[in-house]
């Protein structure tokens, strides 16, 4: 069970940010299929990050169809963070039902992020290491304090004392799973548009390359809604920053609503195992958002 508790982590945790729901519209055709060249990649835009305080959103993982968990996506209240405003996305990861007799996850992962770019100025993690019942693992990745080319890491298992992990990057601009996510809801573009970015996970550092493809239909548990499919994929990266010879790369398709709201519906990702599914199951709105 630990091989399906890591694909669990390693995918739950690229897709969920905050919008509200969205009113059902007239279906979009869809776009011809990708071009044969992929254009050449960008980077998000620099811009106020899409997330309003006191959205929360709930999803429900699944894979083969067998519920495992849930994750929730919750933005805080403006705050600072060393006298700096932030605001704070927190995500909350939990198995339930069967699953949770085979693996322990209770994860949090919270972001705090810059109100005027959407950049990650600090990110911690709070979850169960893998194959345990008992011992947490602490990380913090200081984006703050990046240097040219290495961003501190540090790690710690319980009480023990904290270990240094320096990861190293050429890239000038790295994100988190939360920012990553609050990212892609605000990205247009034309089919075959890309992104290849380098995201936290965790304490670890991962490449990640996403396209859009176009416009469909969506059927989810909030109505059959219009939407815009990104597909991607990913590989772990290690601390030099190249890619992990232990690891390969995965595939995965992220639905966002097609709307003002840019709620993303849905992340299937293709796994060992078959098709781990992370879908909208509820959504509560911030003030002044979706009255």
């Amino acid at each position: 069970m630990p091989d399906v508790q890591k694909a669990l982590l390693a995918w739950v945790l690229t897709a969920c940010a905050s919008g509200p729901a969205p009113t059902p519209a007239a279906p979009t055709p869809a776009p011809p299929g990708p071009a044969a060249a992929a254009p050449r990649a960008g980077v998000p835009r620099v811009a106020p990050p899409l997330a309003v305080p006191g959205e929360h959103m709930h999803y429900r993982l699944s894979l083969q169809g067998i519920e495992l968990a849930t994750y929730q996506l919750a933005i805080g209240a403006p705050t600072e963070l060393a006298g700096k405003p932030a605001v704070v996305v927190q995500s909350h990861a939990k198995v339930n039902g069967i699953a949770a007799y085979l693996a322990t996850i209770d994860d949090h992962f919270t972001s705090w992020l810059d109100p005027a770019t959407g950049r990650t100025l600090r990110f911690t993690v709070d979850e169960y290491a893998t194959g345990s019942k008992t011992d947490i693992e602490h990380v913090v990745v200081d984006f703050a304090a990046r240097g040219a080319d290495t961003i501190p890491v540090t790690f710690r298992l319980g009480d023990a004392p904290e270990k240094p992990e320096p990861q190293h990057t050429a890239e000038p601009e790295v994100w988190d799973v939360n920012a990553f996510l609050v990212a892609l809801r605000s990205w247009e573009g034309p089919p075959g548009s890309a992104l290849s970015l380098e995201v936290f996970r965790s304490r670890y550092l991962w490449r990640c390359d996403v396209t859009i493809r176009g416009k469909e239909r969506h059927a989810t548990e909030l109505g059959d809604l219009p939407a815009l499919r990104i597909e991607g994929r990913t590989r772990k990266l290690d601390r030099k920053g190249a890619p992990d010879r232990e690891s390969s790369p995965r595939a995965f398709t992220i639905w966002i609503s097609d709307d003002e709201a840019r709620v993303p519906l849905e992340i299937k990702a293709v796994t060992d195992y078959g098709d781990l599914r992370m879908q909208i199951v509820d959504y509560q709105p911030g003030p002044g958002r979706g009255d």
